[in-house]
């Protein structure tokens, strides 16, 4: 092997493991990301768990009535770009009510 061979092979073999680094660090962002975002959920519906089958069935039906009069009134949520978010993931906020 000569030594140009073995250049290219050195260099292809480190661009390989800082590519492989780089997806591991990103990755690992992503998972604390996704920790805070379940933990973020957890805590917004604890409150959830402490109420009754009635209490919960009264919030179903309410929820329905709202859905129906909204699809009755024929109201469309406006169009946006699948990639935009009503709040930043990273930041923990709510999202803005309208």
């Amino acid at each position: 092997m000569t030594t140009r061979a073995r250049a290219g092979a050195w260099s292809r073999l480190r661009d390989w493991a800082e590519e492989m680094w780089n997806r591991h660090v990103r990755q690992r962002e992503l998972y604390r990301q996704l920790d805070l975002l379940r933990a973020d959920l957890k805590a917004r519906t604890a409150w959830m768990d402490e109420l009754t089958e009635e209490e919960l069935a009264e919030m179903l039906r309410g929820l329905t009535a709202c859905i129906d009069a909204v699809q009755a009134a024929g109201i469309n949520a406006p169009d946006r770009p699948e990639d935009t978010s009503t709040t930043d993931p990273t930041a923990g906020g709510a999202p803005p009510l309208a």
